[in-house]
């Protein structure tokens, strides 16, 4: 499989308020070394627990990925009004975590994914766990995790 070869940061958009903290830790980054952004996002696997007809859920999954299509509008208008940086969008299902990785690793370590901490629930969140944990042995494109309370100005120090 051939690697890509320009840098490319990786947000993973959840809505949270932290995750703002990630977008504006990128977008930092990207200015700084002329790189890419690209939002991530998740939908459910609509199915789980369900007898569902194909057709029903595939049109339970395109309604999902619009929603999704919205909040990464709102990320990207933001990124383009910060930076003059157009982001590409790309979307996952959260029970096909390896699609995910295998997506990733095409940029091998001329990417990096930014996450951010969360102090809510105490612990890492669901998708650090799982790239931490869970597939550390697979992901090949490096992971940054920042504190999620940071504020701008301690963003602009850590540049």
């Amino acid at each position: 499989m051939k690697k890509k070869n320009s840098r490319n940061y990786f947000i993973v958009i959840d809505q949270s308020q932290e995750m703002w903290t990630a977008v504006k830790f990128a977008i930092k980054r990207a200015k700084t070394t002329k790189s890419k952004l690209t939002t991530i996002s998740f939908i459910d696997n609509v199915s789980d627990g369900m007898m569902l007809t194909s057709s029903t859920e595939s049109i339970l999954n395109k309604d999902q990925i619009e929603n999704e299509k919205i909040k990464h509008k709102e990320v990207h208008d933001f990124i383009f009004k910060k930076s003059k940086i157009k982001a590409d969008t790309e979307i996952f299902k959260i029970n096909e975590i390896d699609n995910f990785i295998e997506f990733l690793n095409k940029y091998s370590s001329n990417s990096t994914i930014i996450l951010a901490t969360s102090s809510d629930i105490g612990k890492p969140g669901p998708l650090i766990d799982k790239l931490i944990y869970e597939k550390n042995n697979s992901l090949l494109c490096p992971l940054v995790l920042i504190n999620g309370n940071l504020q701008d100005e301690e963003i602009e120090k850590i540049i």
